[in-house]
C-alpha cells in the first residue's frame, strides 16, 4: 500500500461560512475570511466544516464554498473539505466534489446520527478513500457523533489507503495521546485550540482552529509558540485562548464566532435558521471578552 505523500502540519483554520441576511452565501465575505487566515499564518483551510455549518448547506452549495476556498488560496496551503453525511455515496458524492474543485483532502466524521459496528465503520471509510480519491483526515468527535474513533479501531483504519491523519474533538488529553502512542506514522490533530500546548508537547502535529478568523496571528502564535518550545510564551498564549473560548459559551458556538467577527469588523456574516442571531445581551458579553483581550 502506497500512502498519499501529504505535509499537514501547523493551524489549520476551519473557517465560517458568512451569510448573507437574505440566507445567501455572502461570497466575497467567505473569500476574505480564506484570505485573513492565510495572511495570519495558517498553514492550511478547511472548508465547509462543523464551523462553516454544512448541515446548513445544500450539497451544491458545500461544492460552491470548496470551489471559493480553493480559487482563493491558489495553492498557497492546502484546501481541505468536510463532506460529512450519513449515506456512503453522498460522503463520497461531496468527496469526490472536493477532489473536482482541487481540494488537496477531505476531513471525514463517521455517518451522521446512527450508530454503526467497527466493521461497518471501516468499510464507510474504505469506500469513501477508495471511491473518493482524496487523502482523509479522519475526524473523532465522539460528543456529536455515535461512532467514536478510539486508538485501536483508528490504527486499522491506518490500513486504509488514503488515511492519513486524524482531528482529534474529544476535549481529552489521554485520547490523543493514545492515538500517538498506538497509531505511529498518523498526522494527529488537535480538534480544541484550548489544548494546544499539551497536545503538541506529547507530539501532536497540529490543531484544526476556529479562532484564527478572530484572533488572527495571535491564535497561529499559540501552536508556533509551543512547536518550538517556547515555554512562557505557549504558556501566555494558552491563556488568552482560554479567555477567547469564552465566546464560545455565550451562545451557539458557531454563531459567537460571526458575531465576534462581525463587532471586529470582519465578514462573519449572517447564519441561518433554525440558528438564531445573537440578542443585544449576547452581542455585549461578546463584545466584553473582545474588550477584555483588547482586540476592540
Amino acid at each position: 500500500m502506497s500512502k498519499p505523500k501529504v505535509n499537514w502540519r501547523g493551524s489549520f483554520a476551519v473557517i465560517v461560512t458568512p451569510f448573507q441576511k437574505n440566507g445567501a452565501i455572502d461570497e466575497k465575505g467567505y473569500r476574505k475570511v480564506v484570505e485573513f487566515v492565510i495572511k495570519a499564518g495558517c498553514s492550511g483551510v478547511i472548508a465547509a466544516g462543523s464551523t462553516g455549518e454544512f448541515f446548513l448547506m445544500s450539497d451544491e452549495e458545500r461544492g460552491r464554498v470548496f470551489d471559493l476556498a480553493v480559487d482563493q488560496a491558489k495553492g498557497r496551503v492546502p484546501v481541505v473539505g468536510c463532506p460529512a453525511a450519513i449515506r456512503t455515496e453522498e460522503v463520497v458524492r461531496l468527496t469526490r466534489r472536493a477532489a473536482e474543485a482541487g481540494c488537496q483532502g477531505v476531513m471525514v466524521l463517521p455517518p451522521l446520527y446512527i450508530k454503526l459496528t467497527e466493521r461497518e465503520v471501516k468499510e464507510f471509510y474504505r469506500r469513501v478513500s477508495g471511491e473518493g480519491g482524496l487523502p482523509i483526515m479522519l475526524y473523532n468527535s465522539p460528543r456529536y457523533v455515535n461512532n467514536p474513533l478510539y486508538a485501536p479501531l483508528v490504527a486499522e483504519l491506518m490500513e486504509i489507503e488514503n488515511v492519513v491523519a486524524i482531528k482529534d474533538s474529544t476535549w481529552d488529553i489521554y485520547t490523543c495521546g493514545e492515538l500517538l502512542r498506538q497509531c505511529p506514522g498518523l498526522t494527529v490533530f488537535v480538534g480544541l485550540e484550548d489544548l494546544v500546548v499539551p497536545a503538541v508537547a506529547i507530539g501532536a502535529h497540529g490543531v484544526v482552529a476556529m479562532l484564527p478568523q478572530v484572533l488572527g496571528r495571535t491564535a497561529v502564535r499559540l501552536y508556533e509558540a509551543a512547536a518550538a518550545g517556547r515555554v512562557a510564551e505557549a504558556r501566555r498564549l494558552h491563556f488568552t485562548m482560554l479567555r477567547a473560548y469564552d465566546i464560545l459559551k455565550v451562545g451557539s458556538a458557531y454563531i459567537g464566532i460571526k458575531e465576534a467577527m462581525n463587532l471586529l469588523g470582519l465578514p462573519g456574516g449572517h447564519s441561518r435558521p433554525p440558528m438564531l442571531p445573537f440578542t443585544r445581551e449576547q452581542r455585549a458579553a461578546v463584545r466584553s471578552i473582545l474588550e477584555e483581550l483588547e482586540l476592540l
